[in-house]
Parts: structure tokens; sequence; C-alpha cells
């Protein structure tokens, strides 16, 4: 995962062959979680899958 990871969040950015995909989910939900002062982290294995943390700061 480290080879794509700084990748990830970008828009229209997709790492797989589903030809409906337009990548700019993640990019959406960064984009959002950062401007509400919290963040999204992510582990990732080729073949096992990811998995993601969203942390949300309470105000």
């Amino acid at each position: 995962m480290k080879k794509n990871k700084h990748k990830l969040f970008g828009m229209y950015k997709t790492f797989h062959g589903n030809e409906d995909a337009k990548g700019i989910g993640l990019f959406i939900t960064k984009n959002q979680l950062e401007a509400m002062d919290g963040k999204i982290e992510v582990e990732s294995e080729v073949g096992h899958g990811s998995n993601f943390k969203i942390y949300l700061n309470e105000k």
C-alpha cells in the first residue's frame, strides 16, 4: 500500500478495473473530514483488503 498511499485520496484516482468508478469518494470524504477538523487513516494489504479509521473531534 505504501507505493500508492500518497495517491489514495486524490481526485479521480482508482486502483481497480471497475469501469463505473469515478475516483471521487475518498477525495470528498477526506476533504469533508478535514473541514470538520477530523482525519481519515488507512491500512491496506494487497489481496486482503483495507481498513479505514475516521476520527471526528467533539466541539
